[in-house]
């Protein structure tokens, strides 16, 4: 039985009594706009560009080198940095092993973040999805076989490097389904494994032709990424219970720490056995500390307070602090939860009068010292 359904730019055609091995079908029903676009990189493509295919290897740098590079950018997760450029790294050089990898951890632990670093450094087209906006085929709703063309365009329609790239889907815990009727969320996941486990799908991106040509999946590196909030509660269930069902009391909270999340907790989160069983790799993200919060800010290259002591600097304006703002900024960001991702917020509140005042007056100042009390109230600091 063959299915047609309009999916925004696309018509496609589905066969629902296909197997993992047939190839999916899929075709623009409209051409793309000639609106300026900016992939990953930055960099800007105008409207519809013909398919290319290169042969080019990919020369990875030293995986030395790159963990350091990343981890100049990435504080407080060393060990989960080295897991996941080890899986990357794998799933390049050894094709035969795959990498299907889930990283977890709560919002602001760098999750993201890394992804970015790593494929930066290793010149890999990736894309970031969010799996809340993708639906069940047949649905309204953005189709999995659209994180094709996402990695394509930012891999400007290079057929060998996007085959060769990262597809890093963020939310996937919100699909996990934790009642027996909610089928929605699973189904998309099951739809996933057509991607997971190396389909080859028919692309067209020339719009006025009918040539197709295969995208093979199969080198794709997956990289789920989730919050799983609870999932801990079922880990520890798992630490606590012993085959005769007795409640084990000799177990630490230090080696419920150690203790691996294993595919038996996802399933019992709600996650599909299908879908679970094509994950290889599951790494845990570590809780930034407020210790964490005030080295991203004072170490990292990518914190968002020494970019704003370069650009005062920039103005002739040096800066004056007390290093304790530090462990106060990190005090307000720890408050909420949000661990690396609330510290932007709270530093944008500490400029926000300062950078008024030098834009209103330029060139009149040399000098801006930051009282400890400006974390709470952003007048607090003295221009001179």
């Amino acid at each position: 039985m063959t299915k047609m359904y309009m999916r925004g730019r696309k018509i496609c055609s589905v066969d629902e009594t296909q197997n993992k091995n047939t190839t999916v079908s899929v075709k623009y029903a409209k051409p793309k706009t000639n609106s300026s676009t900016k992939n990953q990189y930055g960099s800007e493509s105008e409207g519809p560009k013909k398919i290319k295919n290169t042969t080019k290897g990919i020369n990875l740098p030293d995986i030395k080198n790159v963990e350091k590079s990343v981890l100049q950018c990435i504080i407080g997760q060393d060990k989960q940095v080295r897991q996941i450029i080890t899986a990357i790294y794998r799933a390049i050089n050894f094709k035969t092993i795959k990498s299907n990898v889930l990283i977890i951890g709560n919002s602001g632990t760098g999750k993201t973040e890394t992804i970015k670093q790593i494929a930066k450094q290793l010149h890999i087209p990736y894309t970031i999805e969010d799996a809340t906006k993708y639906t069940q085929e047949g649905y309204y709703g953005n189709d999995v076989t659209d994180m094709i063309y996402n990695l394509l365009d930012n891999a400007d329609n290079d057929v060998e490097k996007a085959q060769n790239g990262i597809i890093v889907i963020d939310e996937i815990d919100k699909k996990a389904g934790h009642e027996e009727h909610d089928v929605s969320g699973t189904e998309v996941l099951k739809s996933l494994l057509k991607i997971i486990e190396g389909t080859k799908i028919k692309v067209s991106i020339d719009e006025f032709s009918d040539d197709t040509i295969d995208f093979d999946t199969k080198n794709i590196i997956i990289i789920f990424l989730g919050a799983f909030s609870g999932l801990d509660k079922i880990r520890d269930k798992r630490l606590n219970s012993n085959p005769l069902g007795f409640q084990a009391q000799n177990i630490s909270t230090e080696e419920k720490q150690k203790s691996r999340f294993l595919k038996q907790d996802l399933v019992a989160y709600g996650m599909p056995e299908e879908f679970v069983g094509r994950i290889d790799t599951i790494i845990e993200m570590k809780k930034l500390t407020k210790e964490d919060l005030s080295l991203i800010l004072t170490k990292s290259q990518l914190s968002i307070f020494k970019r704003y002591r370069s650009e005062l600097g920039k103005m002739g304006i040096s800066l004056s602090y007390n290093k304790k703002l530090f462990e106060r900024i990190a005090e307000e960001s720890l408050a909420l939860d949000t661990g690396a991702r609330e510290l932007s917020n709270t530093v944008n509140f500490i400029f926000e009068n300062i950078m008024y005042d030098i834009l209103a007056n330029p060139n009149k100042y040399q000098k801006c010292t930051l009282y400890l009390d400006i974390v709470h109230d952003n007048t607090k600091y003295k221009l001179s």
